[in-house]
């Protein structure tokens, strides 16, 4: 019986992964139908298939996606948008400097599409005979470069999700024991060092970028070259969403001695923001509903199904006798950077995250390692996403607005991918050393 709950598993997993890499249907649908399946078979039952949905995890993740959309919507990005177009005239290294500054500042607060939207607008204003070599072409592709370099490294908005996001993809591997999971300040810790050498290439090597002639009806930004636009919330109802926001913030920081209560804290604010007329109970149904939600309640127990089945160790022992035997932790730290790296320029973030993370904790796990070392790589590698037009939102809008052939691109997005995986590698064996 165990035998047949592998087989099943595995075979449930390589549908996930082909439907991941296929994109015919949504991630969240992807996760519920394996899971469905899991359960029709008996792998697991129905009360664990479900189990995702009441997860902690989830519903902090599902709150903060909340809260976040709320800051989206508020005068602060119309100002930071102000004060971008205030630096248009000027030029060089200032300019640079605030362009990268702002779309760091805006990939903490948003999404990658609306990022870019904020941002084509203002490129659309640059002199594209500019004697310092500015163009608006370049500056856009500097910007999407940026937001890859930064996603989510500090706590704030979806960036305090996304470790607990990754944790979701293994923690039930790791049978609740918390120090081999990841804390919402970690990927700030392995990610800052990478980030600041990211960006000095970028301040340096922006004139590798191809100058080319912005195609603005090249792609359809739809509701997302809104954001940022004039806020349509009164002054009270946004003094109440950056006080929810700021509260949230705080806690986080003091999570160790909130407890449990920690999860409580952005539901609380939700509630206040729907009593108090900041959205309507529709509005926030529809964001703790979305289906990334699907796809993270799903993956919780589908991670759990690998552990249950064998499965997991399974895949581990496999990658382990690929990998040789003994290997190094910094052999299988680099193979997982490297795989992740290549995946992402092929297909989603999330899509990458999801595949190889279960692979890459149940590596470690089997060959007693630190799994946070490897699953923050992973999760890390897979923003890397700018050397083809198919890895994210932001390298799509780039490639499609710029018209810039992906070879010729090379030549920048090449070094930047090779540093970027190398510093990455080191500092996670710094800060997670895999064989502790």
């Amino acid at each position: 019986m165990e035998n047949i709950n592998l087989i099943i598993t595995l075979a449930v997993m390589v549908f996930m992964m082909v439907s991941f890499v296929i994109q015919k249907w949504s991630f969240g649908l992807t996760a519920m139908t394996c899971i469905i399946a899991l359960a029709l078979t008996g792998v697991i039952d129905v009360k664990t298939a479900f189990s995702g949905f009441s997860n902690t995890t989830t519903i902090l993740i599902a709150t903060m996606m909340v809260i976040a959309g709320a800051i989206g919507k508020t005068s602060l990005i119309q100002r930071i948008r102000s004060v971008m177009a205030k630096a248009k005239g000027k030029s060089g290294v200032l300019l640079i400097l605030l362009i990268c500054a702002f779309t760091t500042l805006l990939t903490q607060l948003m999404g990658m599409t609306a990022v870019m939207a904020i941002m084509l607008m203002f490129v659309q204003t640059l002199d594209d005979d500019d004697a310092s070599g500015i163009s608006q072409s370049r500056m856009l592709f500097l910007c999407a470069t940026m937001i890859c370099t930064w996603f989510g490294r500090f706590p704030v908005g979806m960036g305090a999700a996304l470790p607990l996001t990754t944790n979701a993809y293994y923690e039930g591997m790791v049978g609740g024991d918390t120090s081999q999971l990841l804390g919402i300040f970690d990927f700030l810790k392995v990610g800052l060092l990478p980030s600041i050498i990211g960006t000095v290439y970028c301040l340096f090597a922006w004139r590798l970028i191809p100058k080319q002639n912005l195609k603005t009806d090249a792609v359809d930004l739809g509701g997302a070259a809104n954001q940022g636009g004039a806020s349509t919330m009164s002054r009270t109802h946004e003094i109440i969403v950056y006080l929810g926001f700021l509260a949230t913030i705080v806690a986080f920081f003091f999570s160790n001695q909130l407890g449990s209560y920690i999860y409580l804290i952005p539901a609380i604010i939700i509630l206040v923001f729907i009593f108090t007329g900041v959205m309507t109970s529709r509005e926030a149904i529809a964001g703790l509903t979305g289906d990334m939600i699907w796809m993270v309640a799903g993956i919780l127990v589908f991670s759990a199904a690998l552990n249950q089945s064998g499965a997991g160790e399974y895949i581990g022992n496999l990658v382990l006798k690929l990998l040789g035997e003994n290997p190094s932790g910094l052999l299988v730290t680099i193979v997982f950077t490297v795989v992740a790296t290549v995946m992402t320029n092929f297909m989603s973030n999330n899509g990458t995250v999801a595949i190889l993370t279960p692979i890459a904790a149940s590596t470690a796990i089997a060959g007693g390692m630190d799994p946070r070392a490897v699953v923050s790589l992973v999760s890390m590698a897979s923003c890397l996403a700018i050397a083809f037009p198919t890895g994210c939102s932001a390298g799509t809008l780039a490639y499609a607005v710029g018209g810039f052939n992906p070879i010729k691109m090379l030549r920048f997005t090449l070094p930047y991918t090779l540093i970027m995986m190398i510093s990455l590698i080191i500092s996670a064996n710094l800060f997670f050393p895999v064989y502790g």
